[in-house]
């Protein structure tokens, strides 16, 4: 996006606005009132909506902050809500001169319920729970009221308690067992919170703040910050282990190949870490650390030493282990686009006769780029695009007859990543518009990427398909380019985010500066980009997408900008339709599926509550069904015919992605038979 000068004149501001930034810092509250006060107006000017902070934003952030500590009600009681709620109206004159003192009052009265909460459920964890006696328990609490006194609490609790339990013990977890999960769940939230600092609070704050205005903008605090940047750029300096926190410990939940520590060979899955040393340095304990804490320590720069104090699991008890990793530079290699090459029967009468089709699959999780090395050496950096172009290059070598794109999940990332991978199927063409705040300028993004691959290409989608996936599915609409297929829709974010970068340790605001609009001028937000050809899933039943969260903007349109479709799939969209259909018509995996969504409509999503005698008549039921399923479906599924033909299998195809090459069949012979 061209709005380099644009920050330079935003960052500036920020450094005049906040001269506290540029003296020595205190760790214990760098969220003070003028850097609070600095924060909001910067946030407020530059969001896209150019909304006032006034009393109808003071009290959507006022229940905002509310529901982020206590969604479901079951924490506050009624007349905690009612103290605070005489300030509902003034949270925006706080905010505007840094007043932080209700977010942080309010947070202690919660701190004060929680523990009671964990006292009560400690006591009734003693108690024999009855399930042949019937209660009723609602789903959704959002919209119910808080307990009017703390023997509602018991009352709503000790319901809870035994839900949750039925649950588990139809999961077939014992009540022992059940019990031991549910109390550990809660302890870990008290731990979790029980820590919490005051710039904790605040920044809590500062986010309910931000989503009154739209869902996707946020401030970052500084560690949220370094992970948003891993997220993107798809790789870290440290040791390559992923951690988890566990009732006090952190422990490695696994070891990332290729890492430090994979290459050194003596960390292990869950070992403990008691203790981090710098270098040479004494250990520092992190029992009872919270998990990000522990994480800032042992992340650090490439080439330095980390010392891990660890407790070991072995048949005579633990043993207590000195580990030194020198940190290196790790790359997440989950998060990069993958390819294989699979077989696909070709869709003629003689089969027999045919060669089977060769389709080209790329699975692309995110639009990942490294933002530095960009920078650094712009002819060799790591990026989506440049990796797409690489897997695209390499169908071509190998003959391929199509190539399926999978987006699904993938929500988006580098708004340059969409525009250059687009310029691989279209080449230099208009590819999204961007407007920013006001509509003071409307900028047309154009591809600077030439064509890389141009045969047939078909686009998989979801509703958790969004923002760069929906900006390159709908060029590739527009232009008639792909066949997209999957979920009805995309989720439907339409709107651009920049990382406004504070000053170092002080984090970053996420801001919603822009909308992004399809050349035909129709914009992607709430309502998404539709699909050609629908496949069946729960996910077209369920509320995905933007336009079930709170505060999404409104979708709108502009002038479509001169653009030439690349082709046209009017003549051939209604046959292959009709023959998706009646393969999946066919197809037992489609069968189960239209089974979970009728049973969807009709049993769950109608249910505002549950009966505990209920849950256990379904149960037996469905397991009944679920038996008989199992011992028909051998026999009456068809065989699908698809070979991955690759050596190295980096994924292996499920239905969706086989009900995807068989469109591509069906449209390599339609394409054959016109010619």
């Amino acid at each position: 996006m061209k709005v380099i000068k644009y920050l330079s004149l935003k960052l500036a501001l920020l450094f005049l606005i906040f001269p506290t930034f540029l003296v020595a810092q205190e760790e214990q509250s760098k969220l003070n009132g003028p850097v609070v006060r600095g924060i909001v107006e910067q946030f407020v000017s530059m969001h896209y909506s150019q909304k006032p902070l006034d009393n109808e934003m003071s009290s959507k952030i006022f229940n905002l902050y509310l529901n982020r500590l206590d969604p479901a009600h079951f924490y506050f009681l009624e007349d905690d809500v009612d103290k605070f709620r005489k300030y509902e109206l003034r949270v925006d004159d706080m905010l505007q001169r840094g007043d932080v003192n209700l977010a942080l009052d309010i947070f202690e009265r919660f701190k004060i319920r929680l523990s009671e909460r964990l006292a009560m459920m400690e006591e009734f964890m003693g108690e024999d729970f009855d399930f042949s006696v019937d209660d009723n328990w609602i789903l959704e609490r959002k919209d119910q009221p808080y307990p009017h006194s703390t023997e509602d609490a018991r009352k709503l609790w000790r319901t809870k308690i035994k839900f949750d339990l039925l649950t588990l013990k139809l999961g077939d977890t014992s009540l022992k067992d059940g019990k031991e999960r549910l109390m550990k769940r809660v302890r870990g939230l008290w731990k979790d919170f029980s820590q919490y600092e005051n710039d904790d609070v605040v920044s809590m704050f500062l986010n309910s703040m931000a989503a009154a205005y739209d869902p996707h903008s946020s401030y970052l605090a500084a560690q949220e910050l370094k992970n948003f940047d891993i997220s993107i750029k798809l790789s870290l300096e440290g040791i390559g282990a992923v951690l988890r926190w566990d009732d006090g410990y952190t422990v490695i939940n696994s070891i990332v190949p290729g890492g430090a520590a994979a290459r050194q060979g003596k960390l292990k899955t869950d070992d403990r870490i008691i203790a981090v040393a710098q270098g040479e340095n004494a250990f520092e304990s992190v029992i009872d650390m919270r998990l990000n804490n522990v994480v800032k320590l042992i992340r650090g720069k490439r080439g330095t030493k980390v010392g891990l104090q660890i407790l070991r699991k072995t048949k005579k008890g633990f043993d207590t282990l000195k580990i030194f990793i020198v940190r290196d530079k790790i790359l997440l290699k989950d998060g990069e686009a993958q390819s294989s090459i699979f077989e696909q029967p070709a869709a003629t009468e003689n089969k027999n006769k045919q060669e089977p089709l060769r389709i080209g699959v790329i699975k692309l999780p995110s639009f990942y780029v490294d933002f530095n090395d960009r920078r650094k050496n712009p002819k060799n950096f790591k990026s989506s695009s440049r990796d797409v172009k690489s897997h695209l290059k390499k169908f071509v070598v190998e003959n391929v007859d199509g190539v399926i794109l999978d987006l699904r999940n993938n929500g988006g990332g580098g708004l340059d990543e969409a525009i250059n991978m687009a310029g691989l199927f279209i080449g230099l063409n208009p590819i999204v518009i961007v407007r920013q705040s006001g509509g003071r300028r409307v900028t047309v993004h154009r591809s600077r990427e030439r064509v890389a691959y141009k045969g047939p290409l078909v686009i998989m989608l979801n509703r958790y398909s969004a923002s760069a996936s929906e900006i390159l599915a709908g060029a590739m609409h527009d232009y008639q380019r792909a066949l997209l297929v999957g979920d009805t829709t995309t989720f439907g974010k339409g709107t651009v985010q920049n990382i406004f970068q504070l000053p170092e340790g002080y984090g970053a605001l996420k801001v919603t500066i822009a909308q992004f609009y399809r050349v035909s001028g129709w914009s992607t937000q709430s309502r998404g980009v539709e699909t050609s050809i629908i496949l069946p899933s729960l996910n077209n039943v369920r509320e995905i997408g933007e336009s079930t969260l709170d505060n999404a903007l409104p979708w709108r349109s502009i002038d479509q900008v001169s653009y030439r479709p690349k082709g046209s799939f009017k003549s051939v969209l209604p046959a292959l339709k009709q023959l998706s259909k009646k393969r999946m018509k066919d197809s037992k995996y489609f069968q189960n599926v239209d089974k979970d969504v009728h049973e969807f409509m009709t049993s769950i999503k109608p249910m505002k509550y549950t009966s505990i005698l209920k849950m256990q008549e379904d149960d037996s039921r469905q397991k009944a069904e679920r038996e008989l399923d199992l011992s028909n479906a051998i026999k009456n599924e068809t065989t699908e015919e698809v070979r991955n033909i690759e050596e190295k299998k980096e994924f292996q195809a499920d239905a969706y992605i086989r009900e995807s090459m068989a469109i591509i069949a069906d449209y390599i012979n339609l394409q054959q038979t016109t010619k």
